[in-house]
């Protein structure tokens, strides 16, 4: 990781710390109304990110339909989500709970594979592990939306501190001879 990386994601973390103090201090609608804005604007972001990637490179690619499929999909969700800014709280916390679900668990899959393979697995199954609590804690608290949004934060919280110390973390150079 180059020194520009980790300084970029020193201040990102710090930015979402910051950012999550400032959505607990507001009243529960609008910081549903900030969540599902950034969920929204986020998902449909990601979407043109694989959209443009498989315009450029991946339809090249095997398995390049992915890229496609992928990107469709979470344009749509993000287009949904962000119709839903005044609508719904219930189909927000649905979102937050299974994007929670999907990425603890790609993170605890990430780690047992790199485990046996010798790699450094340690930080992806603390993330994994804080991704499904911020999801077991949202299924729990699903009745309360003022405890909804602090677990919310805590969750952004964490993964910012995560950021922050993968950017401390030693990484490998490899010398091609």
């Amino acid at each position: 990781m180059s020194k520009f990386k980790r300084v970029w994601y020193v201040i990102s973390g710090l930015q979402v710390i910051l950012f999550a103090f400032f959505i607990m201090l507001l009243d529960t609608n609008t910081a549903f109304v900030i969540i599902t804005f950034i969920i929204g604007s986020l998902l449909i972001l990601k979407g043109l990110q694989y959209l443009i990637f498989y315009l450029t490179m991946a339809h090249h690619m095997v398995g390049g339909k992915v890229m496609l499929l992928g990107g469709v999909i979470l344009l749509d969700l993000g287009v949904f989500a962000a119709s839903l800014v005044n609508e719904a709280k219930v189909i927000i916390i649905i979102y937050l709970i299974s994007g929670h679900l999907l990425a603890g668990g790609i993170d605890i899959v990430r780690a047992v594979r790199s485990k046996k393979e010798g790699f450094s697995w340690k930080s992806d199954m603390a993330t994994g592990i804080g991704n499904l609590l911020v999801a077991l804690s949202c299924i729990v608290f699903i009745g309360s939306p003022d405890i909804l949004i602090l677990v919310y934060c805590l969750g952004l919280m964490y993964s910012a501190c995560v950021r922050i110390i993968r950017a401390f973390k030693k990484s490998a150079v490899v010398y091609i001879a």
